[in-house]
């Protein structure tokens, strides 16, 4: 297995974790969410960053990238732009589809709000199977398996509490919590940090 480190990352606060019953999809990050989002210590330069389709993950993800442009450790190879590659996976989508700000947005959407990322993974519209436990456990062990094969020595995960929870045995994440994993040599998932 290659993957060496994968570090787990939960989303900014959004308006739905303060204005519970949300009624809109696909919440946007808060002004808290944001800026605790760029203060997020990273104490690692990423390979590779997988990020969930929403806006409140890709927010996230927006806040996190000058960080790591700067950061000590990053060599560009062109000076300009941190050469880390973001890879958008629908498998890190939100579990708990019954509410309406889980469900996220059409592809066609999604690109023309990011024209810079590659949502070729993503259906054309959001219709994935609705939530069930058996379907996120699958999807859970689905991510690990691919992730598993990954060459990257150092990936950045950035998605949802509840598909987190499936991922990683059950534990709950706050709002731009970080944590880190590597596989032990049974290919299980092992905290480090």
């Amino acid at each position: 297995m290659s993957v060496k480190r994968f570090h787990a990352l939960r989303h900014g606060q959004a308006i739905h974790n303060v204005q519970r019953g949300w009624p809109e999809r696909d919440p946007p990050l808060t002004e808290q969410g944001l800026a605790k989002a760029s203060g997020v210590p990273l104490t690692f330069i990423p390979d590779l960053i997988i990020c969930s389709p929403m806006t409140r993950t890709i927010q996230t993800l927006y806040a996190i990238l000058p960080k790591l442009k700067d950061h000590p450790m990053h060599h560009s190879s062109n000076g300009n732009e941190p050469d880390i590659r973001v890879e958008i996976w629908p498998e890190l989508r939100e579990t708990h589809d019954h509410a309406t700000c889980n469900l996220g947005r059409s592809r066609a959407e999604l690109e023309a709000a990011y024209p810079s990322l590659d949502f070729s993974r993503c259906h054309e519209e959001w219709n994935y199977p609705g939530h069930t436990d058996e379907r996120a456990f699958q999807r859970a062990e689905a991510f690990l398996q691919e992730l598993k094969g990954r060459p990257e020595s150092n990936v950045l995960i950035i998605s949802h509490r509840g598909i987190l929870r499936y991922i990683f045995g059950g534990e709950i994440f706050h709002n731009c919590e970080l944590r880190s994993y590597e596989f032990d040599s049974q290919g299980k998932v092992v905290l480090i940090s």
